[in-house]
């Protein structure tokens, strides 16, 4: 009997053992599916990093293309009023000098401001045409920095879309030597990004510095043409039109013509009444030396009635 019980123990011993075994076996394939998925959620996660990592970084480098545009932009428009204020600073020490040069020679003071007033009118004509051309050219480049935008915005709509097809076809088992690969192209995408973002910095200071050299040189224009402005008029609040300035000496020129006409015709009118004041004398130069005097003096007394 106790023979026959010994086998049963062994026998319950190894089933316990079994169970364990299956046990163990439950758990480690369990914990392996766990750490499975957990590396596969881990691996979804840096591809949708990857993905707006890569998407940051072409928006910046189409962000940094534009605003290198917009600097080259700036740097011309910056070279134009540059060169347009030496230009005007220049006229103005000609015009200067000129006008000094006039005070010492022997012209009249009307020839002299006929003179310094045409070329001034003429320098005010062609910088208020450059500052509108300008002004012309700030809107279109500012009109065309919308249109831009507008596209920049639909490329990245189109972008965002193509990468959320290729995202749900793409396949999701990727190996451990892939998921590597990702966190590298990831940390130099990184690091890219951060280049980037400084190199936009760094562009949007020089624009800054660009634009406000820019205002720089339009008030140093203003400035000149008010400059300009006192040398013609003498008033620094009155604002010099060349159109009024023509319109207003084309009327005194057609009112100076118009009082010459009329001196003409007096001057006609006065010779006439002369001839007929000395054929009457003439009539009675027979007359006493008495009678002679009185007609000498009744002509000039009717001449000045007349």
């Amino acid at each position: 009997m106790a023979f026959r019980k010994y086998p049963a123990k062994f026998v319950g011993y190894a089933t316990v053992l079994n169970d364990v075994y299956s046990c163990f076996g439950w758990i480690i394939i369990f914990t392996k599916q766990m750490l499975e998925e957990r590396l596969h959620l881990e691996l979804e996660n840096l591809k949708t990093d990857l993905t707006a990592t890569v998407q940051q970084l072409d928006a910046k480098t189409q962000a940094v293309s534009i605003l290198n545009a917009s600097l080259e932009k700036c740097k011309k428009e910056k070279n134009e009023f540059k060169k347009m204020a030496e230009q005007v600073m220049n006229r103005y020490q000609i015009l200067k000098r000129t006008v000094m040069e006039c005070d010492n020679d022997e012209y009249s003071n009307h020839d002299m401001m006929h003179l310094s007033t045409k070329q001034l009118a003429s320098l005010l004509v062609e910088s208020r045409e450059a500052n509108k051309g300008l002004e012309h050219e700030l809107m279109n480049s500012k009109r065309k920095i919308g249109e831009l935008q507008g596209d920049i915005k639909v490329l990245r709509k189109q972008l965002r879309d193509r990468s959320l097809e290729n995202r749900s076809k793409a396949d999701t088992k990727v190996c451990g030597d892939d998921r590597q690969s990702y966190v590298t192209q990831l940390e130099e995408l990184t690091f890219q990004l951060s280049e980037v973002k400084r190199e936009l910095s760094r562009c949007l200071d020089e624009k800054q510095e660009i634009a406000t050299e820019r205002d720089i040189y339009r008030n140093k224009c203003d400035r000149l043409n008010n400059e300009l402005n006192y040398i013609l008029s003498g008033d620094e609040r009155k604002i010099v039109d060349i159109d009024t300035l023509i319109t207003e000496s084309k009327v005194l020129k057609d009112r100076i013509e118009s009082l010459e006409i009329e001196k003409s015709l007096a001057l006609n009118t006065v010779n006439k009444y002369k001839k007929l004041l000395d054929r009457k004398a003439s009539k009675h130069s027979s007359v006493s030396s008495e009678s002679c005097i009185t007609p000498a003096a009744s002509p000039q007394h009717q001449e000045k009635t007349i």
